[in-house]
């Protein structure tokens, strides 16, 4: 069994989940940022599990962004549904997450489509990846824990702080894409080709 895998399946599994949770009203609030916690440590324990264990996959390298950005989206559309009356300002910082992987996603298909090569998740990325499930994390707890407090004020700021480092991790990756596109060579790319290439040799080797 490919473990690295199975905790990115894993992931998107638990994406209805957490959407039914979190609409269903505050009285569901622990068990959907339950699910968003057990979401995020798959995330960062899916890609450090296929390197120590050996185990990195063609499908993997697909199938780890499509789960983030798949979890991402319905992470903020649930947010918006649910706050966006309550804290306005909210529905910018949303916006700007939901158009930056829409436009990554986009990027990237241009990229293989133009048979160029995709480039590995950056540092400044999982940062932003951190720093996203981090920040929801973070309104939810305060949602459950601290409504007595400013929230009008610090649900805003904690999400335009996570769009903000997302934004700054799209405008990197697109300037990378550019270079890729201009047939520049780019550290860390995913040259789908050789993979197969070197995945048939093995099986031959066998």
């Amino acid at each position: 069994m490919n473990i690295p895998n199975t905790l990115t399946a894993f992931r998107i599994v638990l994406i209805p989940f957490f959407c039914v949770l979190f609409v269903m009203g505050p009285q569901y609030y622990p068990y959907a940022g339950i699910v968003l916690v057990l979401s995020g440590l798959s995330d960062m324990l899916d890609g450090f599990l296929a390197r120590k264990l050996h185990q990195e996959t063609e499908l993997g390298k697909i199938l780890d962004p499509v789960a983030d950005k798949l979890t991402l989206g319905a992470v903020v559309i649930s947010m918006w549904f649910v706050y966006h009356r309550n804290y306005p300002w909210i529905t910018l910082a949303l916006a700007i997450m939901f158009l930056k992987e829409l436009l990554m996603a986009i990027g990237g298909l241009v990229i293989v489509q133009k048979g160029k090569k995709l480039v590995k998740a950056k540092w400044w990325g999982k940062v932003a990846t951190v720093v996203f499930y981090a920040s929801m994390i973070a309104i939810v707890a305060l949602n459950i824990f601290a409504s007595d407090l400013r929230l009008d004020l610090i649900v805003p700021v904690i999400a335009l702080f996570a769009a903000g480092v997302m934004l700054i991790a799209f405008v990197m990756y697109f300037f990378m894409g550019l270079k890729i596109l201009r047939g520049e060579q780019v550290s860390g790319t995913i040259d789908f080709e050789k993979e197969k290439l070197k995945k048939a040799k093995a099986d031959t080797a066998k």
